[in-house]
């Protein structure tokens, strides 16, 4: 009995000393694969989900499109007014601009436009020369001018401001003759300043006529730098072929006014 009671000990000696055994590494465990089910419910799910996002999308855009629409058609009663209002108070303000524009033009044009015509009842001695002018009963010019004024003499027309003008130029000749002889027409505007000694042609005009009865208007214009002090005169090759019979002024005509660049 005791040697079977020390034989059983040691089997109990040997098992509880035999070593457990190692555990497998985490990497080696394999995870049981989901089912094929709930992989279905979880895709179809994500799919309700970017539908519903892309169908509030759609529904927004299409909002603000029919608003946009609906505002442009049908504007704000409020606003219209206040356009309505501003649009009346602009046409207001511009037409008393105008009031006031037109109330001071004809004194502006009064002190810087300056028309001459020929003087009337003049007897030309010689068939060349200056012509002789006079300031225009249609424009009359006040006693005083800020940029021009008829010298003395009756044929220069003086400069009392320096500036850049326009000065026009016209003159109609006529003659009723039998004979056909061709005429050379030709004037010029000259200019008289205290840097030449002499006087320079700032404009000249020229033609031909070879008819028996003719009246012809030559017209020269052009834009000059003018100092003060300076004198223009008009130099004609035909002074006894000008027409002065009638209304003188709308067949000849010097003008001169300034002229402002924009």
């Amino acid at each position: 009995m005791e040697m079977t009671n020390e034989k059983a000990a040691c089997q109990v000696h040997a098992v509880l000393m035999e070593p457990e055994p190692e555990p497998e590494p985490v990497s080696r465990l394999r995870t049981k694969p989901e089912p094929v089910s709930r992989l279905r419910t979880k895709y179809r799910s994500l799919r309700r989900q970017v539908c519903l996002i892309q169908s509030i999308s759609v529904l927004f855009c299409f909002s603000c499109c029919l608003f946009t629409l609906l505002y442009h058609a049908f504007p704000p009663t409020c606003k219209e007014n206040g356009t309505k209002e501003a649009l009346t108070f602009g046409m207001q303000y511009q037409g008393a601009e105008s009031h006031s524009r037109e109330d001071t033009i004809p004194t502006e044009r009064n002190t810087s436009f300056t028309r001459l015509t020929v003087k009337d009842n003049v007897r030309f001695t010689k068939e060349e020369g200056y012509v002789p002018w006079m300031y225009t009963p249609e424009y009359p010019t006040p006693n005083h001018t800020r940029y021009f004024i008829l010298d003395d003499d009756n044929e220069s027309l003086k400069v009392l401001h320096g500036g850049t003008y326009k000065v026009s130029l016209q003159i109609t000749y006529r003659k009723f003759s039998e004979n056909t002889e061709e005429i050379f027409l030709q004037h010029d505007i000259r200019h008289y300043t205290d840097e030449y000694d002499r006087p320079l042609p700032l404009l000249t005009h020229w033609e031909t006529v070879n008819l028996k009865y003719w009246r012809k208007s030559l017209f020269s214009e052009g834009i000059f730098s003018l100092k003060s002090g300076d004198r223009l005169k008009v130099w004609s090759k035909n002074r006894n072929l000008i027409d002065v019979g009638g209304t003188i002024s709308q067949k000849t005509a010097f003008v001169a006014y300034p002229h402002f660049s924009t």
